[in-house]
């Protein structure tokens, strides 16, 4: 709010006043003549009448009066024609006609009067009343107080002097056309010894493009601070402010807005704030809001109990229940300090961080973030953090002791393809492929589905182009491309746990980088799907396209499922990798020393034995989770065993660990 609506609102109001006397010594004195041109005295009455013509000079009570005519009669004084009333060396009265009383102090002025204090204040009005005993002017038949380029007109007024207060009555109206100011009020009470002026009826000011009403109020010109109270509205192009009370400082440049019952409103084209006390610096750009604030600004929003603010600086720090949006974030917290421009917050007492661009959120009691570094630290007293990512329609939620993101700036490198090389050699190696019918299909249920979106810009190697040496050889070299990419990780700490209705996990930690949508499981993890569970040293998902794209375990990988938690399914090797399609796994690869144990079933689901197969590598098709074919690689090695004198327990595969009771059952196991 600019500060000088309400500087020349009163700056002129108080000089136009000020020129009123402090007050005047009554003396019981009779009237002196000091000079006439000529004198004639009528003594035919009881009552002699003195009539004085022409530079009629006379003195009473500390007062100089001139005129031209003037009829003397005891103590009452009658004067016409270019009357001149002085007081104290300041005041000085010009009329047409004037009736003294000597004895009671009072005059009558009538005609054009002028009242005169100083070189440029004038009051201008038709009849004034004033009372020299009680030091009190009045006048009723309007009156215009003009100081330079301000005016101020009103029907009646009157200036106790002795009080130092004076009062402005019936349709009061302050202008400054130099300022283009406009004040339009009932009734203003204004005290000249401490230049505050009250509001004793609505008051409406108006310069250039700001406006502001209230029913009542005040304002000290000396410390350039007032309230306008009740209903006040304050409007300056498209700003708005509404409040119970507008309070003004212009020396420190602040606005406050009070309301009881509903909040106060602040708001124009970038900024909205809502709370029952608004304050505002205007020179330093801070709000502070309290009780139920809410501000909404270009890009930010914010609602709390106590919210400070800073423009400048697009700082924020909430007390309270608070919220702030910061597209893509949406934070909520109890406590909550932000800086928007340095990027960094800190949160703290039950934290809502959401990302509404990978439709993600963490739950934590404390969460530390620097967003130039897309550094974030959540930790929780008691209990851990929650991750939750919403992926069409369901919900992945993961728990650790600690959840970290971080952001690497690295070049990009294509290092030599391990993997694509090993499947090239594959592919010259004669395989021998064991085919299964469909009576002794392996059901393996559904593996994974999508937790996060693919932000992948790589892509397979395809290995039928490696067709000589040439190719192998390019496949191992490492090339540096000299672009810089950006990679952001969200990192789960010890005991992370993982939930979504068709997968469930387990591990010491994980990585995720949304920049290739990979997620990576280490230490000792578990994954289950349906009735499979899946282990290794390490565990990879990547998706494409927030769908499950590829799995791969690594070292002392091991596949079991079940249907009776009797007989297990078993699939063992160094590394397997597994491909889907619409969130289905369509083939599996095991590599080193694979093998396979699954049960043989009839047309019933009866048990007819146990196939149990050893090969270098072993690759199986699958349609709808069920195995439809299988081809083993390098010398595959292959017998059924019969299921009622094999040992069940003595031919499960190296490391066999059925670990269901570590896994989450809800979210609420995490």
């Amino acid at each position: 709010m600019d500060r000088l609506i309400f500087y020349y609102s009163f700056s002129f109001l108080c000089g136009v006043l000020s020129f009123f006397p402090s007050g005047i010594k009554a003396q019981k004195e009779k009237i002196t003549l000091h000079m006439e041109d000529n004198q004639v005295i009528d003594v035919s009455e009881e009552t002699p009448v003195q009539y004085l013509n022409g530079n009629v000079q006379i003195y009473h009570a500390g007062s100089y009066m001139y005129c031209d005519r003037a009829v003397l009669r005891e103590q009452v004084l009658r004067m016409y024609d270019n009357v001149s009333m002085l007081q104290n060396d300041t005041i000085r009265i010009f009329a047409d006609s004037l009736i003294y009383n000597g004895d009671s102090l009072v005059a009558h002025i009538y005609g054009k009067i002028i009242f005169e204090n100083g070189p440029s204040r004038s009051l201008y009005t038709e009849y004034m009343h004033y009372d020299a005993s009680s030091k009190v002017a009045t006048y009723t038949q309007k009156g215009r107080l003009v100081d330079n380029t301000s005016e101020l007109v009103s029907q009646k007024g009157r200036y106790f002097l002795n009080d130092q207060v004076a009062f402005f009555y019936e349709k009061v109206m302050a202008t400054d056309t130099e300022e283009n100011f406009l004040l339009m009020a009932d009734s203003i009470q204004y005290d000249l010894s401490t230049n505050i002026s009250t509001f004793l009826s609505e008051v409406r000011i108006s310069k250039d493009s700001q406006q502001i009403y209230s029913e009542s109020g005040w304002f000290d010109l000396n410390q350039k601070k007032g309230d306008f109270t009740g209903q006040a509205h304050y409007q300056e192009g498209s700003l708005v402010a509404r409040a119970d009370t507008i309070s003004y400082n212009g020396d420190e440049d602040t606005v406050i807005l009070k309301s009881k019952d509903t909040r106060s409103v602040y708001y124009n084209e970038k900024d909205t704030a809502l709370a029952y006390t608004i304050y505002f610096n205007q020179s330093l750009g801070d709000f502070r809001l309290t009780g139920d604030g809410y501000y909404k600004g270009e890009k930010n929003e914010v609602s709390g109990e106590d919210i400070f603010y800073n423009k400048n600086t697009a700082k924020f720090k909430v007390n309270g229940r608070s919220r702030v949006s910061d597209p893509p974030f949406i934070i909520e917290a109890d406590t909550l300090d932000y800086d928007k421009n340095a990027k960094m917050a800190q949160a703290d007492g039950h934290v809502i961080w959401r990302d509404t661009s990978t439709q993600t959120a963490i739950l934590a009691d404390h969460i530390i973030y620097e967003g130039e570094q897309n550094k974030m630290l959540a930790t929780n007293d008691k209990d851990r953090p929650l991750f939750i990512s919403d992926i069409e329609g369901d919900s992945l939620f993961m728990k650790a002791d600690t959840l970290r993101s971080l952001r690497i700036i690295r070049e990009r490198i294509l290092y030599p393809d391990a993997d694509a090389l090993r499947k090239a050699r594959l592919m010259k190696i004669k395989s021998d492929t064991l085919s299964v019918n469909n009576d002794s299909l392996i059901s393996l249920g559904p593996v994974l589905s999508p937790v996060a979106p693919d932000t992948s810009m790589s892509a397979d190697v395809n290995v039928n182009s490696l067709r000589d040496s040439t190719a192998i050889t390019l496949i191992l070299d490492t090339i540096y491309t000299g672009i810089m990419d950006t990679l952001d990780y969200l990192v789960g700490q010890k005991n992370v746990r993982l939930f979504k209705n068709d997968f469930q996990a387990v591990c010491d930690s994980l990585v995720y980088s949304s920049t290739d949508s990979l997620f990576q499981l280490f230490g000792l993890p578990y994954m289950w799907s349906d009735s499979s569970q899946i282990a290794g040293d390490t565990i990879d998902i990547l998706l494409r396209d927030n769908k499950m794209d590829k799995l791969r375990v690594k070292n002392n990988a091991l596949i079991l499922s079940t249907r009776d938690e009797e007989f297990f399914n078993q699939i063992q090797g160094r590394f397997m990798e597994g491909f889907f399609e619409k969130n289905k796994l369509k083939r599996l690869d095991v590599d080193g020393n694979a093998q396979v144990l699954y049960y043989l079933t009839d047309d019933s689901d009866a048990y007819l034995g146990i196939n149990k197969t050893e090969a270098s590598r072993i690759s199986f098709d699958f349609d709808d989770n069920n195995v439809i074919s299988i081809r083993n690689y390098v010398e595959p090695r292959s017998k059924v065993l019969p299921m009622k004198t094999t040992d069940h327990n003595q031919i499960k595969v190296k490391g066999f660990l059925w670990n269901t009771d570590k896994r989450p059952q809800s979210p609420g196991d995490l």
